[in-house]
């Protein structure tokens, strides 16, 4: 009977261990893959990759040949090669990116045009849309491997990243502070209004950052990351005040680069490409967390790029749970990822291994790695 009692005295002590014990949520390598063949006419490294959730589709776009394909998951074959022409009445324009809102409503966005047309899985036009950006912006900037920034569908109203028409060396603190990051587009009236989304007051006090975004939405706020801030900037819908949070990569600096005075086209492009700033801030549904991607100082051989991008500085992924708590950050290994291509599924993120310094990487197929969300404790 004694020796009972000391049992669940153990017991219950271990359980109150555990339950005391705080987990966090961390991101770890898996050996999982999905393996995806290629055409000999599409790059291995993607134009912008999109995952629709309720039919385990993915998504990619080939820019060279004006082209969309669709994969399914489930059994890794391509579904769907559709070819589109530019012109005529049964043109799209030249794709720039897209935004899948259903199987049977992919919006179809070009370049510098303020015309948007809808399609089906089969490739036919559903419907177009024509729209009057605000003066002094640009038609919607939606591409799916540069600062990734999805559309959001609600209420027939269609809020899209824009960019200012400036060039980023005239920009200053005092005139960015009143630029708005995004605007919505009445599908019906062709009408577009801003969201009240404005850049922050004191992101570049001391010279010029690049100011690009990266934008994200969860079911109940709009948040933003910038290229050269550690923060993280938010609107909740039902609220009309910008706020922020802390959200400092552990792997760059305190203090992030400016553009150099009088740059060359040389040192711009390096500051572009090789300095430590952040990227892609995007929304995991399944998991209701953000991640971002931060890149680190970068040395690697300036040959090694892929349309004017580099495959893979050294990088790590940060995952701010619902509230926008930072709570960990995993760092990845150098060449092994090319980060601009990934997607995020019930599974957790998959991320290219198409880095052309990867052995592993080959040019007939698309190969993605899991990357897994696991609790260990803090």
């Amino acid at each position: 009977m004694r020796k009972l009692s000391i049992l669940i005295f153990v017991a219950l002590s271990a359980c109150g261990k555990t339950e005391n014990q705080n987990f966090i949520t961390t991101l770890v390598e898996t050996d999982k893959q999905i393996i995806l063949p290629l055409s000999s006419t599409t790059p291995n490294v993607s134009h912008g990759l999109t995952y629709l959730a309720e039919e385990d589709l993915l998504f990619n776009l080939n820019w060279n040949e004006n082209a969309i394909q669709i994969y399914d998951l489930n059994s890794k074959t391509i579904l769907k090669n559709l070819l589109f022409d530019q012109e005529g009445p049964k043109g799209v324009g030249k794709i720039f990116g897209i935004h899948p809102h259903s199987v049977d409503s992919i919006f179809i966005f070009n370049a510098g045009l303020p015309a948007i047309t809808m399609i089906d899985s089969s490739g036919a036009i559903i419907d177009r849309f024509e729209y009057t950006p605000p003066e002094a912006y640009q038609p919607a900037f939606v591409h799916n491997a540069y600062f990734h920034s999805p559309p959001k569908l609600q209420n027939g109203k269609l809020a899209v990243k824009t960019r200012y028409e400036i060039r980023i060396t005239d920009m200053t603190q005092e005139k960015l502070q009143d630029v708005d990051v995004i605007y919505e587009i009445d599908l019906k009236s062709g009408e577009t209004e801003f969201k009240n989304l404005k850049f922050p007051k004191d992101y570049m006090p001391n010279g010029v950052k690049q100011f690009e975004t990266s934008i994200a939405h969860s079911p109940n706020k709009t948040v933003y990351s910038l290229f050269g801030d550690h923060r993280l900037f938010y609107l909740e819908d039902d609220k009309n005040e910008l706020k922020s949070v802390k959200g400092k990569s552990d792997f760059l600096p305190d203090l992030l680069p400016y553009i150099p005075e009088n740059p060359s086209g040389s040192s711009f492009r390096d500051y572009m490409l090789y300095s430590p700033h952040y990227g892609t801030l995007d929304y995991d549904p399944f998991r209701e967390v953000f991640i971002r991607f931060a890149f680190q100082k970068n040395e690697v051989d300036k040959s090694a790029t892929i349309d004017g991008r580099v495959p893979s500085p050294p990088f790590s992924i940060q995952v701010f749970d619902k509230g926008l708590k930072l709570i960990s950050e995993t760092a990845l290994p150098s060449n092994q990822y090319h980060p601009f291509d990934y997607f995020i599924s019930e599974e957790g993120i998959y991320l290219s291994i198409n880095h052309p310094l990867n052995p592993k990487n080959k040019e007939n197929e698309l190969t993605f790695r899991l990357v897994e969300y696991q609790k260990v404790l803090e």
